[in-house]
């Protein structure tokens, strides 16, 4: 009996918790074709912002727009996207961290002599608001 209790309590824990996640969508724009593959972060806190990705993409940049499609929790979440043009695996940055690559940000913010901040390029994911579009650029 009580590991029949148990188990109804696990399985409508699992359904409130699955209720609550939302289908996103992230259009990254301006990517240049053909060249590397296009990375994409979302963090789900300040800390952890350009550390530790809560949840990461990766596709070819075989389109001049590209798709990312996510199921996560309604939130709060940063989102950063670069174009890995030379496949290293990484943001290749140059004197004072700037990236030498193409980058996007949520909110489409462009930095101006620093780092985005984790509220900078945070957007609220919900069900009402779960469609974003970035357009990556150079910042030289």
């Amino acid at each position: 009996m009580k590991s029949i209790i148990f188990s109804l309590i696990f399985l409508l824990a699992s359904v409130v918790v699955m209720a609550h996640k939302t289908a996103i969508t992230i259009q990254a724009n301006n990517i240049q074709v053909g060249k590397g593959s296009v990375i994409i972060n979302l963090y789900d806190n300040e800390t952890s912002f350009f550390k530790t990705a809560y949840i990461s993409k990766t596709q070819k940049a075989d389109n001049a727009s590209l798709k990312f499609t996510f199921e996560i929790p309604n939130g709060t979440y940063a989102i950063s996207i670069y174009q890995d043009i030379d496949g290293d695996g990484k943001l290749n940055q140059g004197w004072f961290d700037i990236p030498l690559e193409p980058v996007g940000f949520g909110n489409n913010f462009k930095p101006s002599f620093s780092q985005p901040k984790f509220s900078d390029c945070s957007v609220n994911v919900s069900d009402k608001n779960s469609n974003f579009s970035i357009n990556l650029f150079n910042v030289f």
